[in-house]
């Protein structure tokens, strides 16, 4: 799905359900937010808004852009309904530590947040235009390099990379650009940016329509660089794995060797006020409903009830743990609520 084709998608969804919502008052209005535009979570989150609204009459008001660290904090003060969990978010709230690190009570704001589904956020992709003259990571020596959003969880495991492969530093050794998602897919184009960092998905509509515009190249951490401190801290944390990008994946693609990259999972979340039915009719009709969301992108047929606790770190709803039991899922004890206990 192209950028202004996610965007028209984006309005018409997010009219279609404000003027449900002003018709219907008796019906669920439920407050989502997701990544940025141009971000897998907005491609879900459009097709879970859609299914809500097929079958169950719930309307969305879905805002893309704030970044999940925000999300989190968000949900846990019952500003949002459904968002984009991560699994290394969890634990740095859970914890106090990272980004939430000067936030004192970050353990109880975990303590108020719930899981629906986990699902692949994708790889951690670092993409330059291949007549850039940009022949590997270390190449962006001096360049403009986005490395996502300030604030954000993925500027951390990106930089981290970065260091672990080439011992670069942002501001000393290449300048960091400071825009969000959707703004950095189009500066890039633009060929305002060296080198873009992106999480996309295996295959990635992002990167077919960067086949139309030009020919790329995409790097990866080398085999020598596994064992380097910042490489093990962006793969060691929970919810992280490797990843390859195979040659000839994409038409614009240059690379003749896979790449391995660091990639992450992500969910659906929301807070422990939300009802049990809710949650339950929810969880129940995006199950029911997958060839919708395959339908939007393929790389969503991933996203099944034997996926969807993988790695999962915060607790489920009462709502998803009864649809998960129903279909026979053997639910870890570690995610059921206390107040399902």
């Amino acid at each position: 799905m192209g950028f202004n084709l996610r965007r028209r998608a984006l309005a018409l969804a997010t009219g279609a359900a404000l003027l449900a919502g002003g018709v219907a008052a008796q019906a669920e209005t439920l407050r989502m937010a997701s990544l940025g535009q141009a971000s897998p979570t907005t491609v879900f989150s459009i097709a879970v808004s859609q299914i809500l609204k097929n079958e169950l009459d719930y309307s969305t008001q879905l805002a893309t852009g704030s970044p999940a660290t925000r999300q989190a904090v968000e949900a846990a003060n019952q500003q949002l309904d459904l968002f984009v969990t991560a699994v290394s978010i969890n634990s740095y709230l859970r914890d106090g530590t990272r980004l939430y690190k000067d936030m004192a009570n970050a353990p109880e704001l975990f303590a108020n947040l719930r899981s629906l589904m986990n699902y692949p956020l994708g790889s951690y992709h670092a993409i330059a235009w291949a007549d850039s003259g940009i022949e590997s990571m270390e190449g962006m020596k001096g360049k403009k390099v986005f490395i996502g959003p300030p604030a954000s969880a993925g500027r951390t495991v990106i930089t981290q990379v970065i260091e672990g492969v080439t011992g670069f530093k942002p501001d000393e050794d290449f300048e960091p650009v400071n825009l969000d998602w959707a703004s950095a897919e189009q500066a890039f184009q633009d060929r305002q940016v060296d080198i873009y960092f992106v999480p996309t998905p295996i295959p990635s509509a992002e990167l077919q329509q960067l086949s139309a515009l030009g020919k790329f190249r995409v790097f990866g951490i080398p085999d020598d660089k596994l064992e380097t401190e910042g490489v093990k801290a962006a793969s060691s944390v929970p919810g992280r794995a490797f990843d390859f990008l195979e040659p000839g994946t994409y038409s614009g693609l240059v690379n003749e060797e896979p790449v391995r990259m660091v990639s992450s999972v992500v969910g659906l979340g929301t807070h422990k006020w939300m009802s049990e039915e809710v949650a339950y009719n929810i969880t129940k009709a995006i199950f029911e409903n997958q060839d919708e969301l395959v339908g939007a992108a393929k790389w969503m047929s991933i996203i099944t009830p034997e996926n969807a606790l993988n790695q999962m770190n915060a607790p489920l709803h009462p709502g998803a743990l009864r649809y998960y039991r129903e279909v026979g899922i053997d639910v870890p004890a570690e995610l059921v609520p206390p107040e399902a206990e």
